[in-house]
Formats: C-alpha cells, sequence, structure tokens
C-alpha cells in the first residue's frame, strides 16, 4: 500500500506527463504482466558441476605452474609461463594502443559534435564510429548507403499519432528513460547524478528520470520529494519505484532493475500509449556523471542503427571524478580499468561486455523478457540473456562519451581497500554466467551457431579466469616456483625461470606507458570542464610523482584481481550463496556518510526455501 509520505505530487510541466490532466504521483507501483519475472538458474547436476568449472580451471593450472608441472615436463611448464605472461602483456599493449590511437580521436569528436544538430540534419556528415574503423548507417555521409530495413524500424508515436520515418522524425520522437537502481545512498550522491541528466540538452523535452527503490529503504520517499522539488520542473518527468523483495528474487541491481522496467512499461506504454520502439533504457549506478550531450549522442546512435534492436549501446566509463581522493592502491586499479574500457570499446579485434552504465531499446527488454530477478552481476548477465534471445545476433555499440563513476572512497586507507575489496568480489561473481552460456547453448544448440558461442565463452572466461590466474602465473610460478622446482633454477638456457620470467615481462612497461599517456590526455583535454570531475585538483607535481603508482600494479593486481576472482570462484564451488551487504558510501568529499546496511538473505535458486541465492554474492555497494 502506498502510504501518505510516498504520494508525492509531480509538478504541472505540460505535455507527456499531463497527458491525463493535473498532477499526478511520482511512485509507479503497478508493474506490467508481459514483463514476468525471469529466473536464470534452475539447478540441476550439469549446471552446478558448471559453477565449479572456473575455480577447477584455475587451481589445476596454479597447481600446475607451482608444483608438478615440472615434475612432468620442465619445458611445458617454461612455455606456459612464458607464454602466459606474455599474452599478458599483449592484452596489455593492445588495450593501452587502441584507447590511445582510436579511442581519445573518438572522444575527441563525439565531445565536439552537435548532436541536436545532428539528428535534424540528415545531410551533415557525423562521427559515429563501429568498431571497425568506418561509420554506420545512412547519416555518416551524405552519398552513404541506405539504411537497411528502415521500413522495419518505424514506428506509430504515442504522442502525436504518426508514422515516424527517417533519421529527424525519429530522432525527435524518442523518449528517454533512465533507471537509477538506489538503496540508501547519500541524497548529495543522488544530486549530483540526477543534476547531470537535467543538464542534458533534451532533458525537458524528452528525459524522464525514474529512481528504483527499495521498500526497506524507509528514507527514499523522502529524498525523492527533494530531488523532484530541486529538478522536477528541469526534467519531462521524475518518477521513482519501489521494490518488494519477493521470494526467489536476490538483493540486487537485477531485481531491482526488472521490477522498475515493468512499472515504467505499465505506465507508458500501457496506459500512457508511447510505442515501445519510440523509448530508450539507461540503466546507470547512484553515482554517474553524464555528459550533457550524451541522451541525444544515444538517440543519433540508435536511430540510424540498422539493427536497433539487436544492440546495447556502452559509454566509455571513467572511475576518474574522485580519483585524487582514494587510496594510492585503489587508484592504480581505477586507471587501469578507464583505460581499458575505453581500448575495449575501440578496438575492432575485441569483444566489449557492457558495465554499469548502458542502453538500450524498451522493444530490445521486452523481446528479450527483462531483467533477471536471481542475478547480481546484471549487466553481463543482461546482454548474454539478449545475446540468446536474438540467438547470437545482438552486440555492444560503443558511444564514445565519457561517463564518471566515483572510486571506492571510505573514512580511511584501511576501510577503502576493503570495500574495493568486497567490490572486485563481486565484479568477479560474474564467471557463474559462464555456466549460464553452456546451459542456454545446451539449449539452442539447433539456432546459435558453436563458433559463436564458442567464442563469446573465451571472451568471458578471458575476465573472469585468465586475469584470475596472471597474478599467480606471473609472480607465483615465474618467481617463486624454483623453490619447489630447483631444476627450474637453471633451465631453460642456464638462466633459469625467474630470469626468463623477468625478461618476457619486460614488454609490459610500454603497455603502462600508453595507459599513462591516455590517463592523463583525458583527464585534462576530454574532461577538465566535465561537471563534478574533480581529476584535476591535485597539482601538476604530485600528478607527476605519484607514478610512482605504477610499481603497486602488481600488489594491486593480486588483491583486486587474483584473491578476489580465486575467493569468488571458490565460494561459487562450494555453495553458490552468501549474505549480501550494502557498504558506506561517501556522498561527497566532506559529506556524510551512509554506514552499513545488512539487508535479508536471499532465497536460494535451489529450495526457494532456504537462504541464499547463486548470486547475492558478495558485501558490496548496490
Amino acid at each position: 500500500m502506498t502510504t501518505e509520505r510516498e504520494r508525492i505530487p509531480l509538478p504541472v510541466t505540460g505535455g507527456l506527463l499531463d497527458a491525463n490532466g493535473g498532477t499526478r504521483e511520482a511512485l509507479l507501483e503497478d508493474a506490467s504482466a508481459d514483463l514476468s519475472d525471469g529466473i536464470a538458474y534452475r539447478g540441476g547436476a550439469v549446471e552446478r558441476a558448471m559453477f565449479a568449472l572456473p575455480f577447477v580451471t584455475s587451481m589445476t593450472m596454479i597447481s600446475f605452474v607451482l608444483f608438478w608441472g615440472a615434475r612432468v615436463s620442465p619445458f611445458l611448464t617454461v612455455l606456459f609461463v612464458c607464454g602466459y605472461v606474455s599474452y599478458g602483456w599483449v592484452k596489455g599493449l593492445h588495450s593501452g594502443f587502441s584507447a590511445l590511437a582510436f579511442g581519445i580521436p573518438f572522444l575527441h569528436a563525439y565531445k565536439a559534435a552537435d548532436w541536436h544538430k545532428l539528428g535534424n540534419d540528415a545531410t551533415q556528415r557525423a562521427p559515429v564510429r563501429d568498431r571497425f574503423f568506418g561509420g554506420v548507417g545512412r547519416a555518416y555521409k551524405e552519398t552513404g548507403p541506405a539504411l537497411v530495413g528502415d521500413a522495419e524500424h518505424t514506428w506509430r508515436s504515442g504522442i502525436d499519432g504518426e508514422m515516424k520515418r527517417g533519421l529527424t522524425a525519429k530522432f525527435n520522437d524518442i523518449v528517454h528513460i533512465c533507471v537509477i537502481p538506489t538503496y540508501k545512498e547519500p541524497l548529495g550522491t543522488l544530486r549530483k547524478t540526477v543534476g547531470t541528466l537535467a543538464a542534458q540538452t533534451c532533458a525537458k523535452e524528452r528525459l524522464i528520470v525514474v529512481l528504483a527503490t527499495e521498500s526497506r529503504d524507509s528514507e527514499a520517499p523522502g529524498k525523492v520529494a527533494e530531488l523532484i522539488d530541486e529538478f522536477g520542473s528541469g526534467l519531462l518527468g521524475l518518477r521513482y519505484t519501489k521494490h518488494v523483495l519477493a521470494p526467489g528474487e536476490a538483493v540486487g541491481k537485477s531485481s531491482n532493475c526488472a521490477w522498475s522496467v515493468r512499472c515504467v512499461k505499465r505506465e507508458y506504454v500501457e496506459k500512457r500509449g508511447l510505442a515501445p520502439e519510440q523509448i530508450m533504457l539507461t540503466v546507470c549506478d547512484a553515482d554517474t556523471y553524464f555528459d550533457p550531450q550524451f541522451m541525444d549522442c544515444l538517440a543519433y546512435n540508435h536511430v540510424q542503427n540498422p539493427k536497433p534492436y539487436n544492440a546495447t549501446y556502452q559509454a566509455s566509463e571513467t572511475f576518474f571524478p574522485n580519483i585524487w581522493n582514494v587510496p594510492i592502491i585503489i587508484r592504480i586499479k581505477a586507471v587501469i580499468d578507464s583505460v581499458g574500457f575505453l581500448g575495449q570499446l575501440a578496438s575492432p579485434f575485441s569483444h566489449p561486455f557492457p558495465f554499469a552504465i548502458y542502453s538500450q531499446s524498451l522493444r530490445t527488454s521486452m523481446e528479450c523478457g527483462g531483467w533477471d530477478v536471481d542475478i547480481i552481476p546484471e549487466d553481463w548477465h543482461h546482454y548474454l540473456k539478449c545475446w540468446f534471445k536474438k540467438d547470437g545476433d545482438f552486440r555492444v555499440v560503443p558511444i564514445f562519451m565519457v561517463m564518471g563513476n566515483d572510486a571506492i572512497e571510505e573514512r580511511n586507507w584501511n576501510e577503502a581497500i576493503k570495500a574495493r575489496y568486497i567490490q572486485a568480489k563481486r565484479h568477479a561473481w560474474g564467471a557463474i554466467d559462464l555456466s549460464y552460456i553452456v546451459m542456454n547453448y545446451l539449449e539452442k544448440s539447433d539456432r546459435v551457431s558453436f563458433w559463436r558461442t564458442t567464442k563469446l565463452y573465451m571472451h568471458a572466461a578471458e575476465h573472469h579466469i585468465s586475469w584470475t590466474l596472471f597474478w599467480f602465473t606471473c609472480m607465483l610460478g615465474g618467481l617463486c616456483s624454483t623453490w619447489a622446482n630447483p631444476v627450474l633454477e637453471t633451465y631453460p638456457f642456464g638462466i633459469g625461470l625467474r630470469m626468463m620470467t623477468v625478461i618476457v615481462f619486460i614488454p609490459m612497461s610500454f603497455a603502462c606507458w600508453f595507459i599513462v599517456i591516455c590517463e592523463f590526455y583525458i583527464r585534462l583535454f576530454i574532461i577538465h570542464d566535465r561537471e563534478h570531475f574533480e581529476c584535476n585538483t591535485a597539482p601538476m607535481w604530485w600528478q607527476l610523482m605519484s607514478q610512482c603508482q605504477w610499481f603497486l600494479m602488481p600488489l594491486a593486481d593480486m588483491m583486486f584481481g587474483s584473491f578476489a576472482g580465486l575467493e569468488a570462484q571458490f565460494h561459487m564451488a562450494i555453495k553458490p550463496s552468501m549474505k549480501y551487504e550494502v557498504s558506506a558510501k561517501v556522498a561527497k568529499k566532506k559529506a556524510l556518510i551512509v554506514e552499513d546496511a545488512s539487508v535479508p538473505d536471499s532465497p536460494s535458486m535451489y529450495d526457494r526455501g532456504t537462504n541464499g541465492s547463486a548470486n547475492t554474492a558478495f558485501n558490496g555497494k548496490l
């Protein structure tokens, strides 16, 4: 039931919000019955065995390098260690070079473009870039090819009742709905995020913000009321949903998103009559800082996409906004991840996955069954669900605009490092989706290509298994395995495995230089004028001296990569369930800190009457 506290009136702004006249309550509490709550994991011996496979694979490779490999074959051991180290610096060089050579020019082009103007003039050249060095769609060049299947991608607008054909008509008919899952987030954090949305170039005409709250958060309605008072008049709409955790659901972003999107469909499609094709959904974290042109850029990319309903759109995410407020070991990982994301989006040879902030058409969400409710790492999982629902014809389309998320910041270094480790475990829990890939392929082997599925699996395994093993292989295997295997002291070539590992590791320094140059360039020339990006507050002498942080890269990789990943895989193997806790978060440098808040255990995927879930995995911020 809706309490009086939750009956927040919306300001009368005219247009779509007031289609039924008068003011409307901010709470969306009716959910569409068409989008049922999906369950990803169903149990069974094969699925349970697949949960254990990442841990078994990791331990087999670690034990091979440290103990029994040299006893079987010193040659194979040296070959494996040196090959694995070489693989690491090749991937590092690839990401760093792609970010520097392709990503940064794309960021410049996207920032300089006037996307609203481009959306209203199809004859202009646009800086739209795909991951294959060229433009996409007819809007790229005046003499370019016609948009494939344009007749299939028209819709009848729910606003004016007219059929929308062509770039300009579609562009101006798109309604953006941004869903922000939140649980006990500081008001200051939400204010900054909603503020960057209210600053969008299309905010008042075409942007609705939906705060997806949890019923356990009694303070949420009050925060929503304050945000409506402050930003309501600058947006097409500011609404909120209240998710009640149901049996079988996992506490977290995915179950909250599932409910919120169902409420959005009920309100704006079934009640207001909008076409699903004209609604673009964007899902983001509570501490997301948008480029002012992001929504217009997203609409432009979407309406000229030859396959607009077979795509998820991903911006270039960074952790630069508070980069100088976090411990150095967290900073180095934030820098590597930020530049690495850009490199993956820009490279034609990588397979990018969505991360935290992503967008897709509401029609796509409806066709794919919405978000599953027993999931923690919802971004990758939802992409995989869409991939199989579309029989493998689904991809990530890059939006080369910089998004900002805060790096983990706490009261002191110890708490910050602990919180970052918890977050790393939560990210590593995504390895459970390797079983999801296998199980879905077994169900759809007649419709999905074996080779495409294998490629998808290998890319996912590369993230969740290969990088987990890199520190163990390089540091322990290359430098320490000689203690357990004296034969490797001089094998090969009389110099030993330890020296061979050091020699092979040298090219990694070039990858580090690529990353350093990219980081400085993005901070100084791309996001220097962005609101809430305090990434250039440190004096230049300190920014230069702090590059000694790269000596801590092995330690950061050990803590937030190898150890966190291995612990996640271990829990996955023995019992894929754990209590979910929300960690403290700093809203501003001198702002209030929200204390840890425990939440109930989520039901298990095997026995709906017991506690725990395959993905209510780890302590971490929602």
